[in-house]
């Protein structure tokens, strides 16, 4: 339960970082590429590793954050990682505890995605990393920690920043929900410990911060010992410029407490691996109609305190227009609307339907339901050989007039027949 301190806060970072056209005209300046801060965190060298495939068991977690696509842009590596993020700049961090797993040691690691590989930062035996997170017993299986670095996108996007991290946080956990799925395993988030107190432990600086929990496995009844220690520390990029604003309202944002809704089919490995950010959908191909049903249907299911607006902008036998809760209420082509509220994002234009997630809270927790609702969106998109991409760029306050709404909106994203 969110005091009412806590509420007039986040609607206050609701407001800073709204983006209107003088905002957006502020932002359009140069960007120097070269003084972009390094967007993965590595152990040092002498530090036990096991290197991506080298192990089955940890392949659920390699998924759920590899390279999956690189390219050369202006002469420099681009890597895309098998979830996405705002602008490709990756401010989440993953940490996993492994305990009781055949073959694999003992101990707490962190997942390097640039070196394809899983490093042991800390061995454990009695103790560990369960009584941090409000765990009683012993966990024989595999406890992740995310974290924040949000330096990452603020050299980018200033105070709007906050939101694509914790949009990117839902996209690591639902990632690693579908990851687990896939092996047939459940994830449970665990809200319940002191994050602050977490962040001591893990070793990170005002630089970095946890901002969710998770579990796969089974609870023992032996219990566990705290950590004598904390981790060691390692700077997470390789300069920072964070505002010290900035770095408060993180700290003081709350961490993932909600369950996350599971995806509706039966994934395969080739839907994250090949997952990717379509930006060029097919002018002359429209949804067929029972993929526009099933996903229509998947903006009914969303689940609370999330709501969901569709803009139909193309369809064979539906009229285009917003439909809310199933029903019609407004009709209109409102494909150059669409583009207009998106910031002028042109490719949104051949996308068939706009899905604009709101919620009457603002908070870091609605902000994680919602990367982790659109990831879902994204994979079932990728099953069905369409196109989907995130938009966090949105003129908030002209989305809400056009929509008739005083919710808050967290997130959008487009689906189309993507171009081949």
């Amino acid at each position: 339960m969110k005091t009412g301190c806590q509420c007039r806060e986040m609607n206050r970072l609701y407001q800073e970082t709204t983006l209107t056209p003088l905002r957006v005209a502020r932002m359009s300046g140069y960007l120097d590429w070269s003084s972009q801060p390094s967007l993965f965190k590595h152990y040092p060298e002498f530090l036990f590793r096991y290197s991506f495939g080298a192990l089955k068991a940890l392949h659920v977690v390699e998924l759920s954050r590899m390279i999956s696509f690189t390219k050369e842009i202006g002469a420099k590596p681009y890597h895309q990682l098998t979830l996405p993020s705002a602008g490709n700049l990756h401010p989440i961090e993953l940490y996993v505890q492994i305990r009781g797993i055949k073959g694999i040691l003992s101990g707490i690691y962190h997942v390097d995605a640039l070196k394809s590989e899983i490093v042991l930062i800390r061995e454990i035996e009695s103790d560990g990393l369960e009584p941090s997170v409000g765990l009683k017993g012993s966990l024989h299986g595999m406890l992740f920690i995310l974290s924040n670095v949000p330096f990452r996108a603020e050299w980018k996007y200033g105070e709007r920043s906050i939101r694509y991290c914790y949009l990117d946080a839902g996209h690591q956990l639902g990632i690693l929900s579908a990851s687990l799925k896939l092996y047939k395993q459940k994830m449970t988030i665990l809200s319940e410990f002191d994050k602050i107190s977490l962040n001591e432990v893990m070793g990170f600086k005002n630089e970095e911060s946890v901002c969710a929990v998770a579990y796969s496995g089974e609870l023992k009844e032996r219990g566990v010992k705290s950590l004598k220690q904390n981790l060691i520390y390692v700077a997470p990029t390789d300069y920072s410029e964070l505002s010290n604003s900035l770095a408060r309202d993180i700290q003081k944002c709350e961490v993932m407490r909600t369950s996350l809704k599971d995806i509706a089919f039966e994934i395969e490995e080739k839907d994250i691996f090949q997952r990717r950010s379509a930006r060029y959908f097919e002018a002359e191909k429209i949804m067929h109609p029972e993929l526009l049903e099933q996903f229509m249907q998947r903006a009914e299911e969303i689940p609370y305190p999330l709501s969901c607006y569709l803009l139909l902008l193309h369809a064979k036998e539906k009229k285009p227009g917003v439909y809310f809760k199933n029903r019609f209420v407004k009709e209109g082509a409102f494909v150059k609307k669409a583009c207009s509220l998106l910031v002028d994002q042109k490719f949104v234009q051949n996308a068939d339907i706009v899905f604009v997630i709101t919620s009457k809270y603002f908070s870091a927790n609605t902000l994680m339901q919602a990367g982790a609702y659109v990831n879902n969106i994204y994979l079932e998109a990728e099953h069905n050989g369409l196109g989907c991409s995130g938009v966090g760029a949105f003129y908030d306050t002209k989305m809400q007039e056009f929509l008739e709404t005083d919710e808050y909106i967290l997130y959008v994203c487009v689906v189309g027949v993507k171009k081949s």
